[in-house]
């Protein structure tokens, strides 16, 4: 799903950089509102207080005496001053204590309530009516909270549907940009590269891919002219080593000092780790072109491995190691169909590296064993130094160690004769020990 694309996708980054400029500017314009607001309906309320302490100061009179009544919810406070001295007619009960207005008209806030004072002349001319009026701000209170929640559920579903606007008009505009990337990722994961596909909308995104294109055009044609050099080369390496190789076992047949013949021997094992690199890289070269051909015949995979570790005894002795071999005696059969010299080439390659790296005087462990209808042939290994990332094993041209002889290509021809062939080859290392694990169908 997009959703769970990395954050670090620009699809991701537009939306939150919109919605974030979004969610700022009417952040901003919801502030102003909400006070612009606040001011209208506090000097709304403020005008209603200050005509109502008017009205009452007009229906109140001293000589004689007529206090109006507050209406509910109201608070009054009377005063009469004259020659200096303060008279209060009357107080509501809930008239708060503390409360003290000063000025002819204003408004103050005391406790929850708003509190209005007006004077005026008393009806004899002679001193003043003071009337103080206050009403709860609770209702106003709840008023502006209603409208400070009304601005920020518009404010939040503004932002959301702003987010999932630019998302979804960043995915339309990114899309052919995605295409561009699954396309290449195509190329990357193929065997041949391809040409990626061209949007025909006149922008950056169409100048990008003919970039791509060309750039993918030069490397197919170094790919194919380096893929028929190895083929060419190793043709042609073939047939002048062979000659080499025999000429030299003829000689050394011959009645010849200990010194010559040590002379030959050491140039017929040079020839020989030279012929098996020409080997590999014309495999690499059919295999990366798609003409190594397979004979697939029934092999009975424990005679074969038997066969080949007694091949390699004079090795795994030299080195000082021990061999430890485990057969499932419970299956009746460990028959699988491979090309018989593709899988010997295969196991001999692994077995050869087994022994190799392996650390002296350890033990190797070789098993075959029926696992449903699979059936596992693995090999492990004590190595010298820990292996952080076994899976670049199966690349070309890595070796972990490369003190030891060889040019990084076994593993990765392994790998590739044994998914052509329908199974799988993988490798592991843990605490120092090295495993490598090939699955047949059984």
């Amino acid at each position: 799903m997009s959703f769970l694309r990395p954050a670090r996708s620009i699809r991701l980054k537009i939306g939150l950089v919109f919605g974030a400029t979004f969610f700022l500017g009417f952040a901003g314009a919801a502030m102003y509102v909400f006070n612009q607001v606040r001011q209208v309906l506090i000097q709304q309320d403020n005008r209603t207080l200050i005509d109502r302490a008017s009205r009452l100061a007009e229906r109140t009179s001293v000589y004689p005496l007529v206090i109006p009544l507050p209406e509910r919810g109201e608070v009054l406070s009377l005063d009469y001053t004259a020659n200096n001295v303060k008279k209060k007619l009357y107080r509501s009960p809930s008239f708060p204590e503390s409360a003290s207005v000063s000025g002819r008209d204003s408004i103050v806030q005391r406790d929850t309530f708003r509190l209005a004072r007006v004077v005026r002349m008393a009806d004899d001319d002679y001193g003043n009516l003071s009337v103080v009026v206050g009403r709860s701000s609770n209702p106003l209170n709840h008023q502006l909270g209603q409208i400070g929640w009304l601005l920020a559920i518009t404010l939040f579903m503004s932002m959301s549907l702003s987010i999932l606007g630019a998302w979804w008009l960043s995915g339309w505009l990114l899309r052919p940009l995605r295409a561009i990337i699954d396309s290449a990722r195509s190329v990357n994961q193929a065997e041949h590269v391809t040409p990626i596909p061209t949007p025909n909308s006149g922008d950056e995104f169409q100048e990008l891919a003919n970039t791509m294109n060309d750039m993918l055009a030069r490397i197919r044609q170094a790919v194919d002219t380096q893929h028929n050099f190895f083929a060419a080369a190793s043709h042609e390496l073939r047939t002048p080593l062979s000659i080499l190789r025999t000429e030299i076992e003829v000689a050394q047949r011959e009645a010849i000092n200990d010194r010559e013949r040590h002379f030959l021997s050491s140039q017929l094992t040079e020839l020989r780790r030279l012929s098996r690199l020409v080997d590999d890289l014309l495999a690499m070269s059919q295999l990366r072109a798609g003409t190594l051909q397979l004979r697939p015949e029934r092999i009975e995979l424990d005679d074969l491995t038997l066969y080949l570790t007694e091949r390699y005894h004079h090795a795994i002795n030299k080195r000082n190691l021990y061999l430890a071999i485990q057969l499932d005696e419970s299956s009746a059969s460990l028959t699988i169909v491979a090309d018989q010299d593709k899988l010997t080439n295969v196991l001999l390659n692994l077995l050869d590296n087994a022994v190799k790296y392996a650390r002296p005087n350890t033990q190797l462990d070789l098993s075959i064993v029926a696992q449903n209808d699979q059936i596992v042939w693995s090999l492990s290994n004590q190595t010298n130094v820990p292996i952080p990332d076994p899976d670049r094993l199966t690349r070309e041209f890595y070796q972990a160690d490369v003190r030891h002889d060889g040019y990084g290509l076994g593993l990765w021809i392994s790998h590739q004769i044994v998914r052509l062939m329908g199974s799988s080859l993988t490798v592991s290392a843990t605490n120092e020990t090295f495993r490598a694990e090939v699955r047949f169908s059984a």
